[in-house]
């Protein structure tokens, strides 16, 4: 018991000390201006920056308005995922007639469709949910085919043999819960994903953190850049960790 707990804070101090490191090497190339001159924000100086944007009453509007799109983009795009990559690993007529379709589609990156997202939704929350939609899409689409092509056929077998050899059947009571892990591992993958596309969406105007990094980085207040990414990687820390806790719950039959 002490000898884990000791290599636990042996862990945990390795860890800051990494941070320490950073924060130096930092600050470093800011006063060493080891970049170009004033395009390297002062570390010590975030802090005060981050107070600035709160008290300037951009920085939770910025959070909420980036949730809105984050949310849905992430939500349409899982639940369409899910199902195309269902159908297409279970019907084998469904999978043949969307193969090519998805190998041209595949390829292109989210940020490609922003064209035409803002020529349909123009500058709102539904270009950048749309956009968003489309990267997670195929995270998701990858994932459910994987995992539903890897489920043990004997699995099949037995529940043939106790009767549940139908299409529905099969579906609720062997391939759901067969291929549950690697879906999840998808929509995990998603969470992150989703936040990318989020921010080089917002870059282009939608109103979020990505806007407001864009505008801050306009003026040369790269201290306010940082506090926005900062809190892009809070929130993902925080959306994670809530994901981490629903899938252990929802995993929680595994050995």
């Amino acid at each position: 018991m002490m000898t884990t707990g000791i290599a636990q804070l042996r862990r945990v101090a390795l860890g800051v000390a990494g941070l320490i490191v950073f924060l130096l090497l930092w600050k470093a190339s800011e006063s060493f201006e080891w970049v170009r001159r004033g395009t390297m924000p002062d570390p010590w100086a975030v802090p005060a920056a981050a107070l600035d944007e709160w008290r300037s009453g951009r920085f939770l509007p910025a959070i909420s308005s980036s949730m809105v799109h984050y949310v849905w983009g992430l939500g349409l795009g899982s639940i369409l995922g899910f199902i195309v990559g269902a159908l297409a690993a279970t019907i084998r007529i469904f999978d043949d007639f969307q193969r090519y379709l998805a190998r041209v589609l595949r390829p292109i990156p989210p940020l490609a469709w922003v064209v035409f997202a803002i020529a349909w939704f123009q500058v709102s929350h539904a270009g950048a949910a749309f956009v968003i939609a489309i990267g997670v899409f195929w995270v998701n689409y990858f994932a459910t085919y994987t995992a539903v092509q890897n489920v043990d056929p004997r699995y099949y077998e037995l529940a043939k043999a106790f009767g549940q050899g139908g299409y529905m059947a099969r579906m609720m009571k062997v391939t759901l819960p067969g291929s549950l892990p690697g879906v999840m591992g998808g929509l995990r993958t998603s969470v992150g994903q989703a936040w990318m596309t989020l921010i080089a969406a917002e870059l282009l105007g939608v109103p979020g953190l990505g806007q407001e990094m864009n505008s801050a980085a306009g003026v040369g207040a790269y201290e306010a850049v940082v506090v926005y990414m900062l809190a892009i990687s809070a929130v993902y820390a925080l959306s994670d960790m809530v994901f981490g806790v629903v899938e252990t719950r929802l995993l929680r039959w595994r050995p």
